[in-house]
C-alpha cells in the first residue's frame, strides 16, 4: 500500500511505501518478478535493479516497491 505522507519539510511525499508493505526475502521477489535470485544479486551490485532494503544483514524487497519498479520498466519499442 503506497501513500502520501508529510516530509520533514512539509512536502507530500507520493508513492512512499507504508509500513504495512508486504516484505520479501529475494527468493520470493524473485519468484513475484519471474526472475532468478542470482539476476537481483547482480542488479543489487550493479546499483540498478528495484528498490530494496538491508534490515541487519537480510535484503527484502517491498511488495509495492516491486510493483512501482515493474511500472517503470515497460517499454512500447524495442529501441532505446
Amino acid at each position: 500500500m503506497l501513500s502520501k505522507t508529510s516530509t520533514p519539510s512539509g512536502q507530500l511525499a507520493a508513492n512512499r511505501p507504508t509500513a504495512t508493505s508486504v516484505m520479501l526475502t529475494p527468493k520470493q521477489a524473485a519468484r513475484h518478478l519471474n526472475l532468478s535470485v542470482s539476476w537481483l544479486a547482480k542488479r543489487r551490485l550493479a546499483g540498478d535493479g528495484p528498490p530494496y532494503g538491508k534490515f541487519g544483514g537480510a535484503v527484502r524487497y517491498s511488495e509495492a516497491s516491486l510493483q512501482q519498479w515493474m511500472k517503470g520498466q515497460q517499454r512500447t519499442s524495442t529501441s532505446g
